[in-house]
């Protein structure tokens, strides 16, 4: 059994794996015993890989006892290659790209990573990975709104759900529809856009949605293939197995 664990901005997850079967999966705060008890429920387990943007490796390193462990990172030994700084590269974009090679294998794929920030990232037909464009995601940029002005309120996350939806509209009756349509809006255009460049570059291009806030487009963006939430973690095990 191999336990893969993606450690975000906001939130961290784990996947326990029995072949190519998962078989628990959950989020976990790891300043808990979640990992300590997830050991003891599976004695089995024998291999780990943890990729982390978010920091708290050493909490989980701690609970994983003796378990073989990959810190994932640009210096791990990876099944492409890397076109891209690897002492800057973040390791979840390199997990975007491994799933992507695995639903897609040996084909053109553009991951779009709609989370914190917005990332964007191609791997090639010739196992060949190139970054993209980093922008602010949903939240930053109304945060960042709410911060540089005097009188633009803060949406918070129940209102953005509800408002969401209202957000086709580019007519609107309130400041908080504007800014949620804005925000919406503006980064379906933008992404969009960039599908646009990126497959004037790569024939046959797939493109992926992921990440948390990708639900809030999944009715707008055509053609594009929304992951499902094993995504992350079938990209871990790849890696893994490659070791």
């Amino acid at each position: 059994m191999i336990l893969t664990i993606d450690i975000g901005n906001t939130r961290a997850k784990y996947a326990v794996f029995d072949g190519e079967r998962i078989i628990s999966l959950s989020a976990f705060n790891p300043y808990s015993d979640d990992l300590k008890e997830l050991i003891k429920k599976f004695p089995y387990i024998d291999r780990c890989i943890i990729s982390s943007v978010g920091g708290k490796v050493a909490e989980c390193r701690e609970q994983l006892c003796d378990i073989e462990t990959v810190i994932l990172s640009g210096e791990t030994p990876l099944p492409f290659k890397i076109n891209y700084d690897k002492s800057q590269v973040g390791s979840d974009r390199l997990v975007a790209v491994a799933a992507a090679m695995v639903e897609k294998p040996r084909q053109n794929n553009l991951i779009i990573d709609i989370g914190t920030c917005i990332t964007y990232d191609i791997i090639t037909c010739d196992n060949e990975y190139h970054g993209g464009p980093i922008s602010p995601g949903i939240k930053l940029r109304l945060k960042a709104m709410n911060d540089y002005t005097e009188k633009l309120p803060l949406i918070e996350n129940q209102q953005l759900s509800v408002l969401s939806h209202q957000c086709e509209n580019i007519i609107c009756n309130s400041t908080k529809e504007c800014l949620i349509s804005g925000v919406i809006n503006g980064i379906m255009y933008e992404i969009e856009g960039f599908i646009k460049r990126f497959s004037n570059i790569y024939e046959m291009l797939n493109v992926f949605i992921i990440g948390g806030d990708n639900i809030f487009f999944e009715n707008k963006l055509k053609n594009c293939i929304f992951a499902d939430a094993n995504f992350t973690f079938k990209g871990l095990r790849y890696i893994l197995n490659y070791q």
